[in-house]
């Protein structure tokens, strides 16, 4: 699986297993668990950004945050994709 190629297909379909949102998390929470380590963040296509409702050239890490926030709601709309942004603030992560 990767992170990519499911957000896109998301956006195809509309669906995603329950092991594919399991990835998604996975995948989410390590980025965040690890992002002191991270230098650059790699850009998502501006249609990808605009299906999700996110600024164009976000990065996929965003849009993974986004397809969990539809799929996975937590109590607070957006949560994922205000926290993810807070961090790329924090530590000053360019999309490249």
């Amino acid at each position: 699986m990767e992170l990519t190629e499911l957000i896109k297909d998301y956006l195809a379909t509309e669906l995603l297993s329950n092991i594919e949102l399991d990835f998604l998390e996975g995948e989410l929470w390590e980025t965040m668990q690890h992002i002191s380590e991270i230098n650059t963040l790699t850009m998502a296509p501006k249609d990808i950004c605009n299906k999700l409702e996110l600024k164009e050239k976000s990065c996929w890490q965003l849009c993974c945050a986004a397809v969990l926030d539809i799929t996975r709601p937590l109590k607070d709309k957006n949560q994922r994709v205000v926290n993810f942004n807070k961090l790329i603030n924090q530590y000053n992560l360019n999309s490249k």
